[in-house]
């Protein structure tokens, strides 16, 4: 696990996560090292954290957050977290630079977390989709310290 504590993160749990009916981002495992055996085949959203001392210096702040991402697909959070891992055990390739988020992942080590998406309510039935959340952590990312994950890009 990360060697400092992660504000940002535990400020999202609540100002999105808590604020729209998800659970919190937990479960936290190292990406290289675990592989938890009962990871869920559900959607929801996942983040990367960089691993190390130190956290990533930001415009305003500081933040271990790496990259937000979503599952909505066949296999769910264990379908797309697994593709990255394999893309970051696997190392760069010759032929064209790596995902941001695995570059930094490679250099740093890290750690993924996630929040699985709640049972839809009957009541709602569109209610907030994995996309939507993703969004939405990037933009309080965004509002909080002026710029994107360096793994979700740049804002133009």
């Amino acid at each position: 696990m990360t060697e400092h504590p992660e504000s940002t993160l535990q400020q999202l749990n609540t100002e999105i996560l808590g604020a729209y009916g998800w659970p919190p981002l937990a479960g936290m495992f190292d990406m290289i090292e675990e592989w938890p055996a009962g990871f869920p085949t559900k959607t929801g959203v996942y983040v990367f954290l960089a691993g190390g001392d130190k956290p990533i210096t930001y415009p305003v702040g500081e933040s271990s957050i790496v990259y937000f991402g979503k599952a909505e697909q066949q296999r769910g959070v264990r379908g797309r977290v697994s593709r990255h891992r394999g893309r970051i055990k696997n190392g760069p390739h010759e032929r064209w630079a790596g995902h941001p988020a695995h570059e930094w992942l490679m250099a740093r080590r890290g750690f993924c977390a996630y929040s699985l998406a709640p049972d839809r309510d009957p009541a709602h039935p569109l209610g907030h989709s994995a996309s939507w959340v993703e969004h939405e952590l990037i933009k309080a990312f965004q509002r909080l310290h002026r710029t994107r994950p360096v793994g979700n890009g740049t804002a133009a």
